[in-house]
């Protein structure tokens, strides 16, 4: 207990996870030959913390962080027992526990990877949130194939929870792995390459494309539902923005509902157009092959032509016009463009929105 404490208070955690790290690789690199008996010692040991349910403490988690991760993976399959799994959400919102974690999902065998998710029940919600337990759930979703059980245990409680996980950092971007996985433009590198290493595991046999749309599909229903009523609360902030401008672009399933949400509140308040945020979803939806007529149609018929046709005062709100007449060539529309060209355009305020909205009158 006495080292422990001193171990917490005199180290910070990254400068005991690095001593410990290098000083195990330092013995294998000098010692290469006593490389089977440092790991022998290292699971007998690993071994006995499982056995006396000591898992939660962080020396103890750096030290089977080492094993699982030099180990072989037979071995780390025989380690993956029910006293482990059990244990399991005593450390996984820990760096050095998140990343046991995840190698007992990746190398343990599709037994095990049911206890382990049954194991995680009434613990999602707050895994969502955390910096370390989110990305658990990102290599669960990447390797278990029985996306069935994955749906019923662990989607059924993230989408009960969703007003609380898109309030969260990390809970918007385990959101977003649902969404994109292993997107680039959502993702830095580090986390793709840390959930990478889980892509060799040899117990996942469903071909991953087809593992990652049945988990969309799953997800996507609850999440539009969740989303359409809570539009305008996103729309206060970016990350929420961005968020739900993922989801329009990736989800599978209708979304008619997110759009008439958006309509409305375009028709409620005007200004709303020039916002960075509704500037940002609008450029998504009427950027997206699928959604961007519904939307267009739905903006002519509820909003009225005179409210339209002002959105040119703005930059943001000219190139969202400019979007609005590319779509297509609807009876509406060609009114619209009808009265824009009766306006001398150059009256209103200068922009690169306007100039652009000009140029493809002028052409029209």
């Amino acid at each position: 207990l006495v080292l422990l404490l001193v171990w917490k208070q005199w180290y910070q955690r990254r400068v005991r996870g690095d001593l410990l790290s290098e000083h195990f690789v330092k013995v294998i690199e000098l010692y290469p030959d006593k490389k089977d008996k440092v790991l022998e010692e290292l699971l007998s040991h690993t071994q006995v913390f499982i056995e006396k349910g000591l898992t939660g403490h962080i020396i103890v988690q750096h030290l089977m962080l080492q094993y699982f991760l030099h180990g072989s993976v037979e071995s780390i399959q025989e380690l993956v027992s029910e006293k482990l799994i059990e244990q399991i959400v005593n450390f996984v919102h820990t760096k050095e526990g998140s990343k046991i974690a995840m190698r007992c999902l990746w190398h343990s065998k599709a037994k095990e990877r049911k206890l382990v998710i049954r194991t995680f029940k009434g613990h999602i919600k707050d895994m969502c949130m955390n910096e370390n337990s989110y990305l658990v759930l990102c290599a669960l979703f990447d390797c278990v194939d029985d996306t069935v059980l994955v749906k019923k245990a662990v989607l059924s409680e993230i989408i009960e929870s969703l007003d609380s996980i898109t309030m969260s950092q990390y809970g918007r971007l385990l959101l977003n792995y649902i969404l994109a996985p292993r997107s680039t433009k959502l993702f830095p590198p580090s986390i793709i390459d840390c959930l990478k290493v889980g892509d060799t595991n040899n117990v996942s046999k469903k071909d991953t494309q087809v593992r990652r749309l049945e988990i969309l599909t799953y997800a996507s229903p609850g999440i539009i539902a969740n989303f359409k009523d809570n539009v305008e609360s996103m729309l206060m902030e970016n990350t929420r923005t961005l968020l739900l401008s993922t989801a329009v672009n990736h989800v599978n399933c209708e979304i008619s509902s997110v759009l008439t949400a958006v309509v409305d509140l375009l028709a409620t308040d005007k200004s709303l157009v020039d916002s960075t945020t509704m500037h940002i979803l609008m450029r998504s939806i009427q950027s997206h092959q699928t959604h961007q007529k519904p939307f267009n149609d739905q903006v002519m018929e509820k909003i009225p032509m005179t409210d339209v046709v002002d959105w040119i005062n703005t930059n943001r709100g000219s190139f969202s016009l400019l979007r609005l007449l590319e779509c297509g060539s609807t009876e509406k529309q060609q009114q619209l463009v009808d009265v824009l060209k009766q306006k001398d355009l150059h009256k209103f305020p200068k922009s690169a929105g306007r100039d652009k909205l000009i140029e493809f009158l002028n052409k029209s």
